[in-house]
């Protein structure tokens, strides 16, 4: 089913130490199985809008000397957001070298005491990162190479998680995420984004984001998964990832109220095998309650009856709730209550290592920033762990840190193949290319914006010049900018709820677009996400022929998986109803090259 398997051996890492290790191969191995159990919080470290947005800033006064007025420095912070806000638009500058000179100037004067970790969570970190990385973290000057991507992506998680969560409850908030990243990002393959001997890297939610590509797969590629997790972070959400250790089991009775029944390991008929640790789904921690997101599928677990989310408790108590995510015959579910139950070191989760979000420098930016610069850039992480632990109760194992954030922080400043595989799979959003602008507005929010530029140069009758009008995008580059812009056009309208815009830019993607197979450029994977889409569409409108008609075409991810799920929903609310008629084929594939060479310089003397 992959058409583009992973091209070297993947080989586990058996703990974050060993991340730095990484840096001397050259094979993108997989993390460690790192096992762990360990919130709802409010962002409390962020003032109310306007608190620091004029007059002196009030949390500062306390730990910082005053050597400048409370004008120039609120106009140094101003300056120094703006820089690093402006860098995605206007690349090639020094936006970020002068950035971090001005927070540098900023925070002079600040109490050393202020960039230390606390007891708590230095005893928490300690136990898992190297001495060196863990003293990285108590570093009082601010870094260009690190600290300025952490501000920008916190910054542009924050401005999408807002927008798109609206107001309500927190659940409401968080279901609302889940279903914008499911339409906005779509699922492929581990290795589909390889080119050559290159092969694909595991990709930051920044990166997934302008791609609108993402992998999960082989329980190591969770790219989905961490963009939840960090849009979940920026609505004051803790989420992590679940885990649990697998064997052979039996399904133990339902447990009466009251007590807690565990199988018998030594129960006849039960064969004992080696621990394998799995690393199952996403935990969003709302209230006192862990909720279930699988975002393999793109499904909530419903909960009991099929309606609303499914929580962890739910799944413990009612084998009902996960075996309704089987598909018997084709896709058994894997996870179940019996091997939940079963699971000799509990249940675990793993939170995001992402070492800003740690940092005290970010802790102490946090707070300084005035509401329009509103973000979520620090969380403690024993505080997290705490939460986790006081949720799941005797049922919660080990709170760690999830290997695979820190992994590729580590990766894309010391590992050039890794950086070069990245940059691959965005070749579409190089600085000299109109998309990377747009997707960028896109994402921001400026949809209006967005939607004209992409109709701008989707529908341009004669080839455009790159950004720096000194030199012709080639035709194959066109061609792949242009399946980007018709297929981007379709998500804007879909954000902007435009379902008749949508479904016609989804159905001319489908027109445009051969079945991704060999030699053909990896875009043509967009036909996964407009059928997805469309599906949604149509169910959206109670046309449930067509929606069943567009979830039944395969794709070979686990979304497939998902959308039958929502097929079979669907035919369960008639039966009776007549199926679906027959799509028309895609087109033939064309003789392109799926990954077009850059475009070349003018002559000398133009």
């Amino acid at each position: 089913m992959n058409p583009h398997p992973h091209p070297w051996n993947p080989r586990p890492v058996v703990g974050l130490t060993l991340v730095l290790i990484l840096l001397a191969g050259c094979d993108y191995s997989p993390p460690g199985s790192f096992d762990g159990t360990g919130g709802t919080y409010k962002p409390g470290l962020i003032p109310e809008s306007g608190t620091l947005g004029g007059g002196s800033p009030s949390s500062f006064k306390h730990t910082a000397t005053s050597l400048r007025s409370s004008e120039e420095r609120n106009a140094i912070l101003d300056s120094a957001i703006t820089l690093i806000q402006r860098a995605a638009v206007q690349p090639g500058g020094t936006h970020f070298a002068q950035a971090v000179r001005k927070l540098n100037q900023y925070f002079e004067g600040t109490n050393p005491a202020e960039y230390r970790l606390e007891s708590a969570a230095r005893e928490y970190l300690q136990a898992q990162l190297p001495p060196a990385m863990l003293r990285s973290l108590e570093e009082p000057t601010w870094s260009e190479r690190s600290d300025t991507r952490h501000i920008e992506d916190c910054m542009m998680y924050y401005g999408i998680a807002n927008r798109v969560a609206g107001t309500g409850e927190d659940l409401d908030q968080v279901r609302r995420v889940f279903d914008w990243i499911v339409r906005q990002v779509q699922l492929v393959p581990a290795g589909s984004l390889a080119a050559g001997r290159l092969g694909q890297a595991y990709a930051r939610p920044y990166d997934v984001l302008l791609r609108g590509m993402a992998t999960e797969a082989e329980g190591f590629w969770a790219e989905r998964s961490w963009l939840f997790m960090a849009l979940c972070r920026q609505l004051g959400i803790d989420t992590g990832l679940i885990t649990y250790t697998k064997g052979n089991v039996v399904e133990p009775p339902i447990p009466a109220q009251g007590t807690d029944v565990q199988p018998d390991p030594t129960a006849p008929g039960l064969r004992k095998s080696p621990k394998q640790t799995v690393i199952w789904i996403c935990a969003a921690l709302i209230g006192d309650q862990v909720y279930l997101f699988d975002a393999r599928l793109g499904q909530e677990v419903p909960g009991p009856g099929g309606q609303g989310v499914a929580t962890l408790a739910q799944a413990l108590a009612d084998p009902a709730i996960l075996e309704r995510m089987n598909l018997p015959g084709q896709a058994p579910y894997g996870t179940s209550r019996a091997s939940l139950l079963a699971s000799a070191t509990k249940i675990g989760i793993l939170i995001d290592s992402g070492l800003g979000y740690f940092s005290p420098k970010m802790k102490l930016l946090q707070r300084e920033l005035p509401g329009k610069y509103r973000a979520i850039l620090y969380r403690d992480p024993a505080e997290q762990r705490d939460r986790f632990v006081r949720v799941l109760g005797e049922r919660g194992g080990n709170v760690a840190l999830w290997g695979l954030p820190l992994e590729v922080e580590t990766r894309l400043f010391n590992d050039p193949q890794f950086v070069q595989s990245v940059q691959n799979s965005l070749f579409l959003f190089r600085p000299e290319f109109p998309l990377v602008y747009t997707r960028v507005k896109q994402l921001r929010g400026e949809l209006e914006e967005a939607i004209q530029e992409y109709v701008k140069f989707r529908f341009a009758e004669n080839l455009p010049m790159v950004t720096n009008k000194k030199v012709m995008i080639p035709r194959e580059v066109q061609d792949g900018l242009d399946i980007y812009a018709t297929y981007y056009l379709a998500l804007a309208h879909l954000e902007r709820n435009n379902l008749d815009q949508a479904e016609l830019m989804f159905q001319k993607t489908l027109e445009l677009l051969p079945d991704f197979g060999p030699s053909q450029p990896y875009y043509n994977m967009f036909r996964w996400g407009a059928h997805t889409n469309l599906g949604r569409i149509y169910e959206a409108r109670q046309n449930t022929r067509a929606a069943i008609g567009h979830y039944t075409q395969f794709d070979p991810t686990s979304q497939y998986v998902g959308n039958l799920l929502r097929a079979r929903e669907l035919v369960w609310r008639d039966p009776m109803s007549p199926p679906p008629d027959p799509l028309p084929a895609p087109p033939p594939p064309k003789p392109v090259n799926p990954r077009p060479a850059a475009p070349s310089p003018p002559p000398r003397g133009r």
